[in-house]
């Protein structure tokens, strides 16, 4: 009797030693020096012109872009309207395949206001050589559209650096709309794509 007890108390402290031993699986999502950082980090300081605007203040922000090799995207940086935020009122974020016309992500995030804040998506895998576009969405703005405004690296020349690329990302054109606009190439939307 005294063995059996020692055996029903021993197996499950052991499992739960084991279980709790195991390591933790590691994710893959960097959200340090990603590809989309690096193209905007560089396009900004590509021309004395640009600039990091932060009033762009449409409903929609969006860029559109094609991957060199096959990606999985895994988090999405943005850094949120400190009302909504305060509010607790979620962004709509999107990824269509224009491709072959298919929404393959969406999903409601609310993103701190203090700095790029980075929220995990159910992965979506990307097919290198489709063309994607990423929104940022702000439908409930609470009525005032400067709750839109979002981060911009916006460009003052006449000359649009279209297509811009790092990595393997390219983007090849921008567009603000909704309760205005549409506005095109006026700059890209600070929305971070991390790969994994």
């Amino acid at each position: 009797m005294k063995t059996h007890l020692k055996i029903i108390v021993t197996l499950p402290l052991m499992l739960l030693l084991i279980i709790g031993c195991s390591p933790t699986p590691t994710s893959n999502c960097n959200t340090v020096g990603t590809d989309f950082q690096n193209l905007y980090s560089t396009t900004l300081a590509s021309n004395v012109l640009f600039d990091n605007y932060t009033n762009m203040d449409l409903v929609t922000h969006e860029y559109t872009f094609d991957l060199n090799v096959n990606k999985t995207v895994c988090t999405v940086g943005y850094q949120g309207n400190a009302n909504l935020f305060a509010a607790n009122i979620p962004y709509t974020i999107e990824i269509f395949n224009n491709t072959t016309s298919t929404l393959v992500y969406t999903g409601n995030h609310v993103f701190n206001s203090a700095a790029i804040d980075y929220q995990t998506i159910t992965p979506t895998a990307l097919v290198a050589g489709d063309s994607y576009t990423v929104r940022r969405i702000a439908s409930n703005y609470l009525g005032n559209i400067g709750n839109t405004i979002g981060s911009i690296c916006r460009f003052n020349s006449g000359a649009v650096p279209y297509p811009v690329n790092s990595g393997a990302l390219t983007i090849y054109s921008s567009n603000f709309y909704g309760s205005g606009g549409p506005v095109l190439n006026y700059g890209i939307p600070n929305i971070d794509l991390v790969f994994q």
